[in-house]
């Protein structure tokens, strides 16, 4: 397979996410893929600018860039990112201009601190909207990714591989200890500063125990005033080490010199260098995240700290120290860690992975199977998450019209023999945005097709300003243009009353949105039998719900396709779907 692999960090000797693509590259290639590597930025060297709008350079740089990268892409490759943020959303824009799937690959801060950045909240949520498989190195990155979808996603945790060099665990004999901790760009990235703090609670306040403290990185010039006034605060000038940036192998060498390797972090993914100075047998003591926190939790927890206040990490620290069984509990923990992450048994994961994505078929054509479109809105001549191109959606309809297929709406479909069936398919359109009378009634007109489409009661005639994730404004249909389109013979069905997902409502909440909805929609246009789901969620509980009110219910990509199982949670299809299915008969 042809994987091309977008990422803004590619070096042996650059930092942890530049080191771990490498190495993620070679167990592609090792698998017998076609990994490629395609940057997500372009050399600042290379970009005129300055004018009346600074930023006009940069993006024409970027644009030109996008449409380079696209002719390196083949029709049938994947594309994967590796991090979130604008690497990610950089990767999204070439799946989706390129047509191909997208995977997602968060490390870390990309995912557990963008969350307060708005800029790379709305790159990661944009990614994520666009992504088939999302990727973590965490449950902690799992659970911050989510934070990105309205959905449910299903998100793999898959850890990167390790190999250990060393079966014996460093000991520690002496009251004076030596701790350190790095990374290529340093400055609070390792919580330096909690780190110091500690140092000074130990070697003022716990007895027979003395650290030192070597610090391996670059730091800014302002950051590290800021650290070496705290030191001189703190009264540890003398316990504490810059060495600056060192390469992965003098930085390695360095550890070894080490009797633990400590670090305070905020938040982390799997660390290269904590990995290292396990694998070489270094004693270690972390905060409480990443995947290497959370393997320990269940072997050794004494090692995670459990707050990063200086006082406690000081008292959990020397408690460490002062287990007899340290040597043997650590070795336990490592042996675990390690042998779940040889090279063989992640390669293997990926394995299935990527097995399985070439297995999966968009749909397997069945003549009792539903045949259903999801949409949105049709309008102006950009696509985006919401907007069918009007010239895209009207070369659609005529293709469905020249393979001998109609576009109908449920109610329509249902009255249809099962023969009938066999060559309709059911297009539905989610919200109601006036796009559909101005543009798409006219084209299914065309051809005598009709559509369904699902309202939101308490929108009618208002504008989209509920859905902040929309960056078009749009309005939604009023009630006499509701009526043009009823009258055309299009279906009115339920979208809920505010489009609020079921899945975040109580169960007089759950009730509300389902009977207010109908009551009002059935008061304006008869019999409303048909929902769709806001933003696809459901369980087995609101499915049990939606069927007190409803015969007929739409999800987005979950559900099935047989009415006599799935009438409930019918699965949709987007137009590039529906184009290869009806072209595969």
């Amino acid at each position: 397979m042809n994987i091309y692999i977008v990422t803004n960090e590619y070096n042996p000797e650059g930092g942890g996410l530049a080191y771990s693509c490498l190495a993620f590259e070679n167990m592609l290639e090792q698998l017998g893929h076609d990994a490629t590597i395609i940057s997500s930025s372009v050399p600042s060297g290379t970009i005129i600018s300055g004018g009346y709008k600074p930023s006009l350079g940069y993006e024409l740089a970027m644009e030109k860039k996008l449409k380079e990268d696209i002719k390196l892409l083949s029709t049938d490759g994947l594309i994967i990112s590796f991090g979130g943020g604008f690497n990610a959303y950089y990767a999204a824009l070439l799946a989706s201009k390129s047509r191909l799937k997208l995977w997602l690959m968060f490390r870390g801060s990309d995912a557990n601190i963008s969350k307060w950045n708005p800029v790379e909240s709305y790159y990661n949520r944009f990614a994520v909207d666009c992504a088939s498989e999302i990727l973590a190195l965490s449950k902690e990155i799992a659970e911050n990714v989510q934070l990105f979808s309205s959905n449910k996603l299903d998100i793999k945790v898959i850890p990167n591989t390790a190999i250990r060099n060393s079966e014996h665990i460093k000991r520690i004999d002496s009251k004076n200890i030596t701790i350190g901790t790095g990374a290529t760009n340093l400055n609070e990235k390792k919580g330096i500063s909690h780190l110091l703090g500690m140092v000074a609670v130990v070697n003022s306040a716990v007895k027979d125990l003395h650290l030192s403290l070597e610090l391996v990185g670059q730091i800014d010039n302002d950051v590290k005033e800021q650290y070496i006034a705290k030191i001189e605060e703190l009264g540890i000038s003398s316990d504490v080490n810059f060495l600056g940036r060192l390469s992965r192998d003098e930085f390695r060498n360095r550890q070894k010199t080490w009797d633990m390797y400590v670090q305070a972090s905020v938040c982390e993914g799997m660390g290269n260098s904590v990995v290292d100075a396990m694998s070489m047998g270094l004693p270690i003591m972390i905060s409480n995240t990443g995947y290497v926190a959370e393997t320990a939790q269940n072997h050794l927890p004494q090692v995670v700290f459990s707050s990063l206040n200086p006082n406690i990490m000081a008292d959990e620290l020397s408690s460490l120290i002062g287990l007899k069984d340290k040597n043997l509990r650590y070795e336990k923990f490592y042996s675990a860690f390690f042998s779940a992450i040889t090279s063989a048994k992640i390669s293997h994961r990926w394995e299935q992975l990527l097995a399985s994505n070439n297995q999966k078929k968009i749909f397997e054509y069945k003549p009792s199977a539903v045949l259903s479109l999801t949409l949105h809105d049709v309008s102006g001549d950009k696509h985006d998450n919401i907007t069918t191109p009007v010239e895209v959606f009207e070369s659609f309809v005529d293709r469905v019209h020249q393979r001998g297929f109609g576009l109908c709406s449920m109610k329509s479909y249902i009255q249809k023999t099962s023969e009938e069936r066999e060559r309709w398919i059911v297009c539905t359109f989610d919200d109601g945005y006036t796009g559909l009378l101005d543009n798409a009634l006219p084209i299914l007109n065309k051809y005598g097709f009709t559509a369904s489409v699902y309202i939101c009661t308490d929108y009618l005639g208002k504008s989209n300003d509920w859905n902040f994730k929309d960056k078009s404004r749009r309005k939604h249909l009023n009630v006499e243009e509701l009526k043009e389109l009823f009258d055309a013979g299009w279906e009115i069905g339920s979208h809920g009353v505010t489009h609020e997902s079921l899945l975040r409502l109580d169960d007089a909440g759950i009730e509300w949105q389902l009977k207010e909805s109908k009551k009002i929609l059935e008061e304006l246009f008869g019999p409303v039998t048909s929902y769709a789901y806001p933003y696809g969620d459901i369980s087995p509980y609101i499915e049990t719900q939606v069927k007190k009110y409803y015969d007929y219910a739409f999800l987005l990509t979950q559900g099935g396709v047989f009415l006599n199982t799935d009438a409930h949670k019918i699965h949709r299809y987007y137009i590039s779907e529906i184009n290869q299915i009806i072209n595969g008969l």
